[in-house]
């Protein structure tokens, strides 16, 4: 009888988890792609384009999402439990409270063991898929993506040509962005634009033209020239417009550990002081990440065992109810990270330790909820 309650309970959870996990993997997934909707409109991204984007965005949403949607489906099985007072006829026949607790911790285990395979595999590989898929939307946005009498946007550049044949442009503008202002305004009767890779970059020739510079509103700044080259970076644009994180993210587990020992080694022979704080700065950010790809799944089973708790003890089985309290525990959790690693930054404490605080926190809140569902 016991395991066909588990069973029917864990199933349960698994439903509950996969709405979970949908619901607040669309609204993370929303904010991404605003970020990169300038990217694709800039490139003219296909919808096979865009689809690769998101599919390729998604492991590294569900990675925060998971423990987020445990918290949530744990709550609202086991609220459920006590408010249709199932909890109560399955004590009056002889079952402890905490066996009832035995499938939410299964649950938390297989996901948190899942979620260290997927966040040192699975999620950086996504990532980087991201990365190459963006840059080349780029090249397309810098090679056929600029259409005639139109304004294309390539970073802080706003481009309009008259004329557009292939790389090739006739009757050329280029207005510069800075602090939500034209800061400069560059024109050329004709001019070529291409992709370098290089140096992975897109190149700007322009022929006969004049730069025509504000900077200040009360102030001009005109020069005529002969040729101007110019080039922007594509891992520039890729940060303005991809937004994939750093870049450590985007290191598999293996990749992640080589590249933290090349920085500690790089500090340690490094005599300039300004270079030796770039290389501490770099290694603390690695082992930053390498604490986060084992703290979040830890999250998974400790926020199993809350939801579980809160739910018995709070008796919340509805989803407006079970919303709230998840949108609460996690902003908590999730401010108490962002603290954690901002006093690593600052040289306060540790990697390991500003990223596992918050698990931590949650672990003695759910012993105090433990010692409280004892009593019942």
């Amino acid at each position: 009888m016991l395991k066909l309650i588990h069973r029917i309970t864990f199933i349960e959870l698994l439903g509950a988890v996969g709405e979970g996990v949908v619901l607040f993997t669309f609204v993370f997934l929303l904010r991404r792609l605003f970020n990169l909707t300038e990217l694709l409109v800039a490139g003219r991204a296909s919808m096979t384009t865009t689809i690769e984007l998101v599919s390729s965005l998604l492991p590294s949403i569900i990675l925060l999402t998971l423990p987020m949607a445990v918290l949530l489906a744990t709550m609202m099985v086991y609220g459920r439990l006590v408010q249709e007072n199932e909890f109560t006829a399955l004590r009056s026949v002889g079952y402890s409270p905490f066996q009832l607790l035995v499938p939410a911790i299964i649950l938390g285990l297989i996901l948190t063991m899942m979620l260290l395979w997927w966040g040192h595999r699975i999620a950086p590989k996504g990532l980087r898929i991201v990365r190459e898929t963006a840059a080349d939307v780029l090249k397309n946005a810098a090679t056929a993506g600029i259409r005639p009498s139109q304004f294309s946007h390539l970073g802080d550049m706003i481009i309009s040509a008259r004329g557009v044949n292939g790389g090739k442009m006739s009757h050329l503008k280029l207005f510069e962005e800075r602090d939500g202002r034209i800061a400069g305004v560059i024109s050329s009767p004709s001019a070529s634009i291409g992709y370098s890779p290089e140096n992975s970059s897109i190149s700007f020739t322009l022929d006969d033209g004049r730069l025509h510079q504000m900077p200040h509103p009360e102030r001009d700044v005109l020069i005529d020239f002969d040729r101007m080259t110019f080039s922007i970076g594509i891992p520039a644009l890729l940060n303005k417009f991809a937004r994939t994180g750093p870049e450590e993210q985007r290191y598999s587990g293996a990749e992640l550990k080589h590249k933290t020992a090349e920085l500690w080694q790089g500090y340690d022979q490094e005599t300039n002081e300004k270079t030796k704080r770039w290389f501490f700065k770099k290694a603390k950010q690695m082992q930053m990440e390498q604490s986060r790809r084992y703290s979040l799944p830890a999250a998974a089973l400790i926020m199993a065992v809350i939801g579980s708790l809160l739910g018995m003890l709070s008796g919340y089985g509805k989803r407006s109810s079970c919303y709230g309290l998840t949108i609460l525990v996690i902003f908590l959790y999730y401010n108490l990270l962002n603290f954690g690693k901002t006093m690593v930054e600052d040289g306060a404490i540790s990697p390991w330790l500003g990223l596992w605080t918050p698990n931590f926190i949650a672990a003695i809140f759910a012993l105090y909820l433990l010692n409280r569902f004892r009593r019942l």
